[in-house]
């Protein structure tokens, strides 16, 4: 798998995992079943997309360059999120899969605190992964780690 299909996937994923268990509140609270569907499908897609941002996750490590102690250090925990991340929705995605109903109805608060979670891991990690690239420029070339260039001053015009 491509490792610069990482961002799209992460990004794909999270706003999915994160928007299910809003979705099944919502439709609970609301005694909406749309919400429930799309809670439903919000789980399956978005934890398919989290498999594979894991696998492209594994892609892009095995590209990257070099990076400071600290960087290594975030990245190994930006790893082990990515595998809790999968041990928390791969059985909530099986949960919904297999269910009849929109939600499950016996264990739906079992279920709702797998799914919150869940989305709090994805938060985590999503937090861990801005921290690589935008704290650390892991991931990035070493052009685009370069401190930028100083702005010439403007010259004014004359009379002013």
């Amino acid at each position: 798998m491509p490792a610069e299909l990482h961002p799209f996937l992460v990004h794909f994923a999270v706003g999915l995992l994160v928007a299910a268990p809003a979705c099944d509140a919502a439709g609970l609270i609301f005694r909406r079943e749309g919400l429930l569907h799309a809670g439903r499908w919000n789980t399956l897609i978005g934890t398919v997309a989290g498999g594979l941002a894991t696998l492209s996750g594994i892609a892009a490590r095995a590209e990257l360059g070099a990076h400071s102690a600290a960087g290594e250090a975030l990245l190994n925990l930006h790893n082990a999120f990515g595998y809790v991340m999968l041990v928390l929705w791969v059985p909530a995605a099986l949960w919904r899969a297999f269910s009849r109903p929109a939600l499950p109805g016996r264990f739906r608060t079992v279920y709702l605190a797998l799914a919150f979670a869940g989305a709090a891991a994805c938060t985590a990690e999503t937090l861990l992964g801005a921290a690589l690239v935008y704290r650390h420029g892991v991931g990035l070339s070493p052009a685009a780690r370069a401190e930028p260039l100083p702005r010439p001053p403007t010259l004014s015009a004359p009379g002013r």
